[in-house]
């Protein structure tokens, strides 16, 4: 009896893995195609930002960020009625930001983000999600307004 509930214990926990939640700090791919959907401009691998304490803390602290990570804010965490606003403090490096719809539209980009500064960075309207990238990118791989973000949180 007692080697039937082992095995039932090791079959059991087996299940639970393999149903359990992925690891919610794991990186993510995100890829950026041309507005005409002929090209692929990078991929990066992404952490995201999906609680208000991921977004409040952002990329603030560190000292680099490979070429080809990044950090993407979920903005629908942040409640309607509340504005969405980026800076730099604590941030030593610069971004670029890049602004998206819920379908991945990039339309907006703010390039170069001084490093350490706290004047608030906006968009015109409010945002789904925003793509924080090492400063420069954007120019680099030719990210323009239109271009279109793939990641899991976007509808497409």
């Amino acid at each position: 009896m007692s080697k039937l509930l082992h095995w039932v214990g090791i079959a059991f926990f087996m299940l639970m893995t393999a149903c359990s939640k992925p690891d919610d700090n794991a990186p993510q791919k995100l890829s950026i195609i041309a507005a005409d959907g002929q090209s692929v401009r990078h991929e990066w691998t992404v952490e995201v930002a999906d609680t208000m304490e991921k977004a409040y803390r952002g990329l603030m602290g560190r000292f680099s960020l490979s070429e080809n990570a990044g950090m993407l804010f979920d903005v629908n965490i942040v409640p309607r009625d509340m504005g969405i606003a980026f800076w730099m403090k604590d941030t030593p490096i610069s971004l670029d930001m890049l602004f998206a719809d819920e379908n991945g539209v990039i339309f907006y980009i703010y390039e170069n983000a001084v490093p350490n500064d706290i004047t608030p960075i906006m968009s015109p309207v409010r945002p789904a999600a925003v793509l924080e990238i090492n400063g420069g990118q954007t120019e680099r791989f030719g990210i323009q307004k239109g271009d279109i973000m793939h990641h899991p949180i976007f509808n497409n």
